[in-house]
């Protein structure tokens, strides 16, 4: 089995990130720009698609959690 298969396997696409997330694409592309964003891995070949793994989105979860919970105790 291709490794590309089991990374698909793993992980989301940008549009079913987006999609759990209530966010367009537009509003994604700009957090990863910013450095917001999850982590994305794009896969090696001229046509490999930009996915966003699952211990990618963990780590993006537990920290924007924790900075959520850092203002919240501020207020």
């Amino acid at each position: 089995m291709p490794r590309t298969d089991k990374l698909a396997r793993a992980s989301k696409s940008v549009a079913q990130f987006c999609a759990d997330y209530h966010i367009t694409r537009r509003t994604f592309e700009h957090w990863v720009a910013r450095g917001i964003g999850p982590a994305i891995t794009q896969p090696a070949g001229r046509y490999g698609r930009i996915v966003i793994t699952q211990e990618s989105e963990d780590a993006w979860k537990a920290k924007h959690t924790a900075i959520a919970a850092t203002i919240s105790a501020a207020e």
